[in-house]
């Protein structure tokens, strides 16, 4: 078990008696019913001792975390799994537009993703300095900064930066290019256009797939010497 999925384990096994303990009976039946059928309810605020107050929101920080990671994960799987049905047809989604929409998706989460990571750190790295714990906020920041480097250094095709303003790919570009040209009839020029699209999408996964396995390597380590300073009954 990774260092990632151990600090999420850790969480879990403290919220669980937080979710039962605001509920009767009754309300828990119906909370897994109404998720069942999709229905939201706004729970009743539960007024939580500082300590469970903290491991609540150490939770929902990791869960905000692990959504983000999901989605980049997904987002390959997407890009090499396109089939055109007829909805896409309708609406003129190609190949290559639908590419070029997961590759600005993943863009995007991985900017999302450093915001939840930030925030988590920064909410804990004040929540330390606030209890006179100031070796453990420095450490935590120093961790912080050390995700913001892995962040900066995630590097996409031809040296740009996953959180460079403006990104362009010429790959994407020419490969739209041949597709806007092809034609039903035109078998040449349809064929260089699948070509083309089928060159982005192998540079395009192999880029996200290396990027992410970075992400979770750095994630792991991060959560991994947190554990010791979140839950310090875990390493007794």
């Amino acid at each position: 078990m990774t260092g990632y999925e151990r600090f999420g384990e850790l969480a879990v096994d403290k919220v669980k008696p937080l979710i039962k303990k605001g509920m009767h009976q009754k309300e828990l039946e119906q909370a897994v019913s109404d998720s069942i059928e999709g229905i939201t309810r706004t729970p009743k605020p539960l007024d939580l001792p500082e300590e469970e107050a903290f491991y609540r929101d150490i939770f929902w920080h990791f869960v905000e975390i692990n959504k983000s990671l999901e989605t980049l994960e997904h987002i390959p799987v997407f890009i090499n799994s396109f089939r055109r049905p007829k909805a896409y047809w309708e609406a003129s989604i190609t190949a290559t537009i639908y590419l070029r929409y997961h590759i600005e998706h993943y863009l995007q989460e991985n900017y999302i993703l450093l915001v939840r990571v930030r925030a988590f750190m920064n909410w804990l790295s004040r929540g330390f300095k606030k209890e006179g714990r100031t070796q453990e906020s420095l450490f935590v920041s120093k961790w912080k900064k050390y995700f913001e480097n892995v962040m900066n250094n995630l590097t996409l095709v031809r040296g740009y930066h996953v959180h460079q303003a403006r990104y362009d790919d010429n790959v994407l570009n020419v490969s739209t290019l041949f597709e806007i040209a092809s034609s039903a009839d035109d078998k040449e020029m349809k064929a260089v256009a699948t070509l083309s699209y089928k060159r982005a999408k192998k540079e395009w996964s192999k880029i996200i797939k290396k990027n992410n396995q970075a992400l979770k390597e750095s994630l792991d380590a991060i959560f991994e010497v947190l554990i010791p300073i979140v839950f310090p009954s875990a390493e007794e």
